[in-house]
């Protein structure tokens, strides 16, 4: 569902045949969350957040990457560093064959190994939070030409930092990685 598009209890409630209780409660649900607009005697709104709200989210973001990358940099497992690097090969012939739907899903393992290998599970929990809303907002930013190509160098230059234990350089290049991402993100956002 795009912003902007109403939401039908009874369409919802069809469409994975289930009763409209559920479907009502998880619309309370992503009202709570900020994702639905709901008015009485009009029923739900998928809701369009500003542009003020995404450049909040993309804020906390940035740090939480940074300190996930710092922290992991300290902690990688050889397992890590090697899940790391086949997800980078992964990733390199994706790029070649054009596979985008699976670079998107190689991207996410990537972040995810790292959030994984800073040993905070508190941390891991909030960055895969804050991806998913980001992911309900809007398409991968992979799709903006050029980008595939210089966020996969981005993520070269952060599993070397994060390999060689250095955790000050692997926090600068996973907040610099989430700042051009998220540039390119406000951008296509605005037009």
């Amino acid at each position: 569902y795009r912003p902007g598009q109403r939401l039908s209890e009874e369409t919802i409630a069809q469409e994975l045949n289930v009763s409209r209780t559920p479907v009502r409660e998880a619309l309370k649900r992503l009202h709570a969350e900020g994702f639905v607009e709901i008015t009485p005697h009009r029923g739900a709104v998928v809701r369009d957040p500003s542009g003020e709200e995404l450049a909040e989210l993309c804020t906390v973001r940035e740090v939480l990457e940074g300190l996930a990358a710092r922290l992991a940099a300290r902690s990688i497992s050889l397992i890590e560093v090697y899940s790391l690097e086949r997800l980078l090969a992964e990733m390199e012939a994706a790029m070649a064959e054009g596979r985008l739907a699976d670079l998107e899903a190689l991207n996410f393992q990537f972040h995810e190994t790292i959030w994984i290998a800073s040993r905070n599970r508190y941390l891991a929990h909030q960055l895969r939070q804050l991806r998913q809303f980001v992911q309900r907002l809007q398409e991968s930013t992979l799709t903006v030409p050029g980008r595939k190509e210089e966020a996969y160098r981005e993520h070269k230059a952060l599993f070397e930092a994060c390999a060689a234990g250095d955790p000050d350089e692997a926090e600068r290049l996973a907040r610099e990685h989430v700042r051009k991402a998220e540039s390119v993100r406000l951008m296509v956002w605005r037009k």
